[in-house]
């Protein structure tokens, strides 16, 4: 979020940071210079470089090299280590670049919109600003229809998408706003898998004026709220999330990290599980009355 003489921006992905956690949000305007990549992201941006080249004309049996190229010049910048196995990247990597070749770019019609940035008024003001959302679809084709690729650990759970996507309610937005669609509109993931194996997944979703209504319902308290409390004040934190970590958040040794170690953090040596097994014992039978109260026999 930002403020532009008299009007606010505000990114899909800002409003993907508050929904995480609003102190992460409020820490991505106050101290952006603490946020940057890590092993994961870097692996992503280098997949959508070599996607950009092949839907620019490159030949795809080149992207895997194109990518493994990219991603060595990431890799000597700096970047955050998280949980992802080194060892494995490579392979990890040309297995990514195979499923979007083989299973993603036979459902792309070619000769759309690559790296396309938007801004538009998303139709609400708050005090005296006018509230736009801006960003960069990844791809946008001739027809109106919206991708966007992502790398990940496994496919994308569709259901959930479709109800709780920003992104996707953004995106579709703003593509409706300058023209390129109408609704309702159909937007697409990409997704690569994490693996050496080539797996893919397209996830579908549809996109109605509804969403976008509640979209604006959504964001309005949001600025309301950054604007009465500002910057410099804590917002409310959320550390259910898998995010909260000092792997995955730059801001973790100003928040939690601050107040609990890692120790505090590791679960106690557990006590051993005993299975209690039930000796054999003599039968015993007891006579039960019978129905008319005397005992059988």
């Amino acid at each position: 979020m930002k403020i532009k003489d008299q009007t606010i921006l505000v990114r899909q992905s800002w409003l993907n940071d508050l929904i995480i956690c609003p102190e992460r949000a409020r820490f991505k305007v106050a101290k952006p210079d603490m946020s940057g990549p890590s092993d994961a992201t870097i692996m992503g941006t280098a997949i959508h470089y070599g996607i950009e080249t092949v839907l620019a004309g490159a030949n795809p049996i080149d992207m895997p090299e194109t990518v493994l190229a990219h991603w060595e010049e990431l890799k000597a910048q700096p970047h955050k280590v998280t949980n992802l196995d080194p060892d494995k990247a490579v392979e990890q990597m040309r297995g990514m670049s195979q499923a979007f070749v083989e299973q993603i770019l036979p459902n792309v019609k070619l000769g759309g919109q690559v790296e396309m940035r938007f801004s538009f008024p998303l139709g609400i003001t708050v005090g005296d600003y006018d509230v736009w959302c801006e960003g960069t679809m990844d791809y946008i084709d001739p027809d109106g229809t919206i991708w966007d690729w992502k790398t990940a650990s496994r496919p994308y759970y569709m259901k959930e998408k479709q109800s709780q996507s920003i992104q996707a309610t953004v995106y579709t937005a703003a593509a409706v706003h300058l023209g390129l669609t109408s609704y309702p509109a159909e937007f697409r993931y990409g997704v690569m898998v994490r693996q050496e194996k080539p797996k893919a997944q397209i996830g579908v979703l549809h996109r109605t004026m509804e969403h976008q209504q509640w979209l604006m319902h959504n964001v309005k308290p949001v600025i309301q709220t950054a604007l009465v409390m500002g910057t410099d004040r804590n917002w409310l934190m959320n550390d259910t999330s898998a995010l909260c970590s000092e792997k995955w958040c730059d801001y973790w040794t100003l928040c939690k990290g601050a107040f609990i170690s890692p120790n505090g953090l590791s679960l106690p040596l557990q006590p051993t599980t005993m299975t209690v097994t039930e000796l054999v014992s003599d039968t015993v039978v007891v006579n039960k009355p019978n129905r008319k109260g005397t005992e059988n026999g």
